[in-house]
């Protein structure tokens, strides 16, 4: 449940292993639509999820019609949550930064994890099949768009603080084309959070891509859980309204299945346990929403 990089992850290594998935995604598969993503000056149909108002962060209010948009903003009294809606998850959505965090730190957060398992085979796994790279430095002073980043590194340098580049999974090699007019711009074009049309090696370009060229993946778009229960026999069963383009349940479903892989989402996943707590007493760890 879920096609963020949880889901993704778990559906390729599944499928590579010959078991059957079904990955369930309340979002579009904008792919397979033949939609295109809106830029973020011109935003259209995949700017937000089934709002009349633009939502991105520090940007002016354009009015919009209903649809499942790629952009959901989770509002709630002392926070917003920006979340990404469609097949890709939130890979369609974020600046697509590949930080590898500094091994110090992830032992201190993570102490009953194998911290060296992943440095040593995690991170650069990850970062092998989501492809990130790094901008040349020719193209960083060659770029008219990259000149405000040359002017703050000087900036930087003169009040004595270290710069690094920061890992991309957009393709930079595509990003230099862009730049020649050699392919359609897509980042360059003021395409990012509302989804990139080119250039970004996002989920739906990369693990799930490879998952489904194993023929073991089936992608269900559209389709929103409602809430799960647990049956007698440890199964589970799924509520889900399938949804149109505006938002409107088309269909209600029950799929039951043996084995659930919960990867909604940080908010996703956690609403879901506490509503099925609530709705079937479905079995939550007493902490889960505390």
């Amino acid at each position: 449940m879920g096609s963020g990089y949880g889901g993704s992850v778990a559906a390729l290594r599944l499928c590579e292993k010959n078991v059957p998935v079904t990955l369930l995604e309340m979002g579009l598969n904008w792919e397979k639509s033949g939609l295109k993503f809106s830029s973020m000056i011109n935003p259209g149909e995949s700017a937000a999820w089934l709002k009349t108002k633009t939502i991105a962060p520090f940007f002016n209010l354009f009015p919009l019609e209903k649809f499942t948009g790629a952009l959901d903003r989770l509002d709630f009294a002392p926070i917003k949550i920006w979340v990404g809606r469609g097949v890709g998850g939130g890979s369609l959505v974020n600046g697509g930064m590949a930080v590898t965090p500094k091994k110090e730190y992830f032992r201190e957060i993570f102490p009953t994890l194998d911290t060296e398992k992943f440095y040593s085979h995690y991170f650069p796994l990850a970062n092998k099949e989501l492809k990130s790279n790094v901008a040349s430095e020719e193209f960083l002073e060659d770029c008219d768009f990259y000149k405000f980043n040359r002017v703050g590194e000087e900036e930087a340098k003169k009040a004595g603080f270290k710069t690094v580049r920061v890992p991309n999974v957009y393709d930079f090699k595509y990003m230099e084309k862009e730049y020649k007019m050699e392919v359609p711009r897509s980042a360059l074009a003021g395409e990012m959070i509302y989804g990139n049309n080119h250039g970004k090696n996002s989920l739906d370009k990369t693990y799930l891509k490879k998952a489904s060229a194993t023929g073991k993946l089936e992608i269900l778009e559209l389709h929103q859980v409602n809430h799960l229960k647990q049956n007698p026999d440890k199964t589970y069963s799924l509520d889900i309204s399938v949804l149109n383009t505006k938002g409107e349940e088309i269909q209600h479903k029950i799929i039951n299945t043996k084995k659930l892989i919960l990867s909604a989402g940080t908010m996703g996943s956690l609403e879901l346990l506490l509503k099925s707590e609530a709705v079937n007493q479905f079995p939550i760890d007493k902490n889960v929403g505390k």
